[in-house]
């Protein structure tokens, strides 16, 4: 989307925000004095003039402690979003009391107006979003765009165009490679080489060509640009670091020197303090109602092989910090671990489910996992018989609720990483430890087993940096029927 699209929807989004808080102070008086709702006060004319002036300063207030909450960027679900409504309105509401010392209005007034504003804000926005993908679904109203480029970051960037509401509509891909010739992403084809943009631009009146060939050289990207230029199409080109970072740059600019950088994590301040008061109620009411289970589960694990009923193993939490790791006992006692190492390189380094060129997995653990092409330990000879039928369902995992009651985990996160599988991190995959580790996650849902490490890390680093309430409570919801179905992690 241009700059200036973001723009006009921002200011959109103010406007109407400011004309909501405006419109609801009035109304608010006018009901305060009408006996609508209260008796009015006796001998006591009405006259809305005095609240013009309160009702601009609040419309005023509201919006810039919106914008504080960053609550015109797009970025939050609807639930954190009316949190974040309610936490600025509050804030603004306060602020007027506090400090406007203008017109007497009654408290009967604001205690009308609160729940008034900020019922007709949360609807409003609905309707606004529900508005702007009308817009955005309008084809006059969109730009066409052709991408340069069917390697990872042009499917990448095409499948990001097809699937969120956006002004783009994509027309398709141009690629040199004889053989992704006719090749398609959700019905989008490759329709020819970049010697053929003239002719295509032409044909299908482009609007904007995006050039997704980080590694081209320099001269056959200011080819592409000069074509672009000649025909007044706008252009825009993927920059070497999207290759590696995808969608986690930020931009900055001091003077007229434009900077890039790494998006944070999300889960920090109140917004941690918010997953962690959920994490406790939930756990607590998940940890008593299963108690039966637990109980069940401890008495057949005690009963079918000896050993302790739980396992309890040294994994890597946040910012790196080892706790003890909880889970009901599935193998033998004294089982080696040499099996899970073995997987754990073969997963990392990128060589589960055997190789290209029909060669033969590179390791037992490897081998174990290449008919499924799961990655996950199949048919693993350590586990016991109550061991596998407590796996399937992941009834093993719920001892992981006391974790997040001690503070070790959260119920969504990255999944918690053993000592020696950190050993092989490089340093982008640390990042996964910027939260705390989860019984359940993004990529669990996204796609459970079937996606390969730089995938799961791609997929934590998402979920690190865009956190919501609203996000964590579908990662669970979505995560019952996965357990259901027989398709846990």
């Amino acid at each position: 989307m241009y700059s200036k699209d973001i723009f006009l929807e921002r200011a959109q989004q103010a406007l109407l925000d400011g004309g909501i808080v405006f419109s609801a102070f009035l109304a608010a008086a006018v009901l305060r004095h009408s006996g609508v709702i209260l008796d009015p006060v006796p001998g006591r004319h009405f006259e809305i003039g005095p609240y013009l002036f309160p009702a601009t300063l609040l419309a005023t207030a509201f919006v810039i402690l919106f914008r504080y909450e960053r609550l015109y960027s797009g970025r939050f679900g609807r639930f954190a979003e009316a949190f974040r409504i309610a936490r600025g309105g509050t804030m603004a509401a306060l602020a007027l009391t506090f400090f406007y010392r203008g017109h007497s209005y009654s408290r009967a007034t604001v205690l009308i107006f609160y729940p008034l504003v900020l019922t007709a804000l949360v609807v409003a926005r609905n309707v606004y979003r529900r508005y702007r993908a009308a817009v955005q679904s309008n084809p006059a109203a969109r730009r066409r765009v052709l991408i340069v480029g069917f390697g990872r970051v042009g499917q990448h960037l095409g499948r990001v165009l097809v699937e969120r509401p956006s002004y783009y509509e994509l027309l398709g891909f141009l690629d040199d490679d004889p053989a992704k010739m006719g090749a398609a992403l959700a019905d989008r084809r490759v329709l020819g080489t970049t010697g053929d943009l003239d002719r295509l631009m032409r044909a299908h009146a482009v609007d904007e060509i995006i050039i997704a060939i980080p590694s081209a050289r320099r001269e056959r990207v200011m080819e592409i640009v000069g074509v672009c230029l000649r025909l007044k199409v706008k252009w825009k080109v993927v920059p070497d670091l999207y290759d590696m970072l995808l969608e986690r740059l930020t931009f900055d600019q001091v003077g007229d020197l434009p900077l890039a950088g790494l998006r944070g994590p999300a889960i920090v301040g109140f917004n941690w303090a918010l997953k962690r008061a959920f994490d406790l109620g939930l756990a607590s009411l998940l940890l008593l109602l299963s108690s039966p289970i637990l109980l069940l589960a401890a008495a057949a694990i005690k009963l079918t092989s000896r050993g302790p009923v739980f396992f309890r193993q040294m994994r890597v939490g946040m910012r790196g910090r080892p706790f003890i790791f909880l889970k009901f006992r599935s193998m033998r006692v004294g089982s080696d671990a040499a099996i899970h190492k073995s997987f754990t390189g073969d997963l990392i380094y990128g060589r589960t489910g055997g190789t290209s060129g029909g060669q033969a997995p590179r390791s037992v653990g490897a081998a174990a996992a290449h008919e499924t092409g799961v990655h996950k330990i199949v048919r693993d000879p350590r586990v016991t018989f109550v061991g596998g039928l407590l796996r399937r369902a992941s009834l093993d995992e719920l001892p992981q609720l006391w974790n997040v009651l001690r503070g070790d985990m959260s119920l969504v996160g990255p999944r918690p990483a053993i000592p020696y599988e950190v050993e092989r991190y490089t340093e982008w995959h640390k990042r996964r430890l910027e939260t705390l580790p989860g019984i359940t996650g993004l990529w669990q849902v996204s796609g459970r087993n079937a996606l390969s490490f730089e995938e799961m890390v791609r997929l934590d680093i998402q979920y690190i940096e865009t956190w919501s309430l609203e996000q964590d409570m579908k990662i669970l919801l979505k995560t019952v029927p996965a357990l259901l179905f027989g398709k846990a992690y």
